[in-house]
């Protein structure tokens, strides 16, 4: 409850300054997630497995068969944010600064903007942790993503912890390259951008933009830069908490998504009782990742 002794220097003229509420970070989460609407409680998909490669087959033998069916089920359950304030009828009679506080319809958004930028980086900040399993069973980056008959990895094979590099960043170029669908078929994964943190955004600077290779005495060509194995550039997040993880978002289908529920709604009334007015913004949305091949990553040394 904001009442006149919480704001009681807002009640007296003459002050020089109201401060307090500064720019925040815009919506990060739509750099890494694509956005469906949905018009239900919870959303599922499902990743299949087609057929396999075709065999040789030996004179008077039979073709060989193959099967296809469900695998891998991802559910994406809706959640509810919102925030909320409650400021009594003297206080807004007093205050003498209403258009410096509260900023009513400004500060709602801001704290919604906030939660949700932070929610969708969790999905990279926990793409290691095995306590935070994907609808394969595994976090959404391992080494041991399941397939018929194998595995794949998204993170460095062998090597889960590098740093951020020019010779990490190829590795993982081949490594995208190399991902199987279900049936064990090479599927053309190509690196769309990277998602790092305020950390690593000089290294990306110099890495991405530089035409010779950085770091070295020879004078070779930097090969990210002219062949563009990173078209979309890089993109700082300001949320993931790791100052050495770094990811890269693919061009895979069905990957890394941000259900809409239902949009920002916002109200504000009064209290009859009291004459208190009340304001409220909600929000529900979802969060997640369906196709592990969308992302690749590495927690960094």
């Amino acid at each position: 409850m904001i009442n006149t002794a919480q704001i009681a220097q807002l009640l007296r003229p003459g002050l020089k300054a109201v401060f307090g509420n500064y720019p925040t970070y815009p919506e990060q989460w739509t750099e890494i997630f694509k956005t469906i609407a949905s018009d239900k409680a919870q959303e599922i998909e499902v990743e299949m497995k087609y057929l396999g490669a075709a065999d040789i087959v030996n004179e008077g033998a039979p073709t060989p068969v193959d099967s296809m069916g469900q695998r891998i089920i991802t559910n994406y359950i809706h959640r509810k944010i919102g925030i909320s304030f409650s400021i009594t009828e003297e206080a807004i009679q007093d205050n003498l600064y209403q258009t410096q506080f509260p900023l009513q319809a400004e500060a709602l958004r801001n704290s919604l903007r906030t939660t949700k930028n932070q929610l969708g980086a969790n999905v990279l900040n926990n793409a290691f942790n095995v306590a935070y399993p994907i609808g394969d069973g595994k976090s959404a980056c391992s080494a041991t993503h399941p397939i018929d008959n194998g595995v794949y990895s998204n993170t460095l094979e062998g090597q889960a912890t590098v740093d951020f590099s020019e010779a990490a960043v190829e590795a993982a170029i081949i490594q995208i390259q190399k991902f199987p669908m279900q049936s064990g078929i090479p599927a053309q994964v190509m690196a769309r951008k990277m998602i790092l943190p305020k950390e690593l955004q000089f290294a990306a600077s110099r890495l991405l933009n530089s035409a010779f290779r950085v770091d070295t005495a020879n004078n070779d060509i930097n090969a990210l830069y002219h062949n563009n194995y990173i078209p979309e550039g890089y993109k700082i997040n300001h949320y993931l908490v790791s100052p050495t993880s770094w990811f890269i978002i693919t061009d895979a289908d069905n990957g890394l998504k941000h259900y809409q529920r239902t949009p920002v709604e916002t109200d504000t009334y009064v209290d009859f009782a009291t004459s208190n007015v009340m304001a409220k913004a909600t929000e529900r949305f979802s969060f997640g990742i369906s196709n592990p091949r969308a992302l690749f990553g590495s927690p960094g040394a």
